[in-house]
């Protein structure tokens, strides 16, 4: 990601309607904090990871970028490492709990060997989350920017456990009330040949609030139903015991 991208996110990431939203799905699909040991890969600037952690959730983060890691090093969660996804800095079976975003579609990942390394580092019984950008067709200047290279649909997600040793538990788009207007977005700032920028900007409060509220309202409901179609992705794996 280009290196001021990070501190757009870090500015933007408590407010920007749909950070926002997407940190309020993580939490809803997580298992009810007790205390358990949970690894973010991919951290990012540490909004999530800060947010995980006041829940009680005892959080690692890592991050590939240094500007990442010192943004959320300076949060005071942790500990933060720098390490790759395709080469985990820990002992098989270290964590109870792991969470995925955004980094799968990025170009210096290997998705399968990400994958495989997660499941590696999980504890068996343990839940993980991963979650991406859905649909190829919706590559935009947004994606370039952040150096994302790919987008998955379900079954191209699923895809990447097959032979793993887990179960499904969840499978669902995210982004469905909004997925006209967000596809129509991101068909319309398709890449150009200048310097790309992604949409971490903060909007207006008269708009950032009621797009967040209507995605608050789209997470009650993620909490018993699959979502059919939208412009991320995500599942919920459990490793067998």
């Amino acid at each position: 990601m280009q290196a001021a991208e990070y501190q757009y996110l870090h500015a933007a990431e408590q407010r920007l309607w749909w950070l926002r939203a997407v940190h309020l799905a993580v939490r809803r699909l997580l298992p009810t904090p007790s205390g358990q040991r949970l690894l973010e890969l991919g951290c990012g600037t540490g909004g999530l990871l800060s947010a995980l952690q006041r829940a009680g959730y005892q959080v690692t983060g890592l991050d590939y970028a240094s500007e990442a890691v010192r943004f959320s090093q300076a949060r005071q969660v942790g500990p933060v490492l720098r390490a790759s996804g395709n080469q985990l800095p820990f002992a098989a079976n270290s964590f109870d709990l792991l969470t995925c975003i955004d980094v799968l579609e990025v170009g210096s990942v290997n998705p399968h060997e990400l994958v495989a390394n997660a499941l590696r580092v999980l504890r068996p019984g343990g839940q993980a989350l991963f979650l991406m950008a859905a649909h190829q067709w919706l590559y935009s200047e947004h994606d370039r920017a952040v150096n994302s290279v790919r987008r998955f649909n379900l079954t191209q997600l699923r895809s990447l456990f097959a032979g793993q040793p887990v179960q499904f538990l969840r499978g669902s788009y995210l982004f469905f009330l909004l997925f006209p207007l967000m596809a129509l977005r991101k068909l319309f700032n398709k890449p150009g040949q200048g310097v790309s920028r992604s949409d971490v900007r903060l909007f207006p409060g008269l708009i950032n609030e009621p797009l967040y509220w209507l995605s608050w309202l789209e997470m009650q409901v993620l909490r018993w139903v699959n979502l059919p179609i939208g412009t991320s992705v995500l599942v919920v794996v459990r490793k067998n015991d």
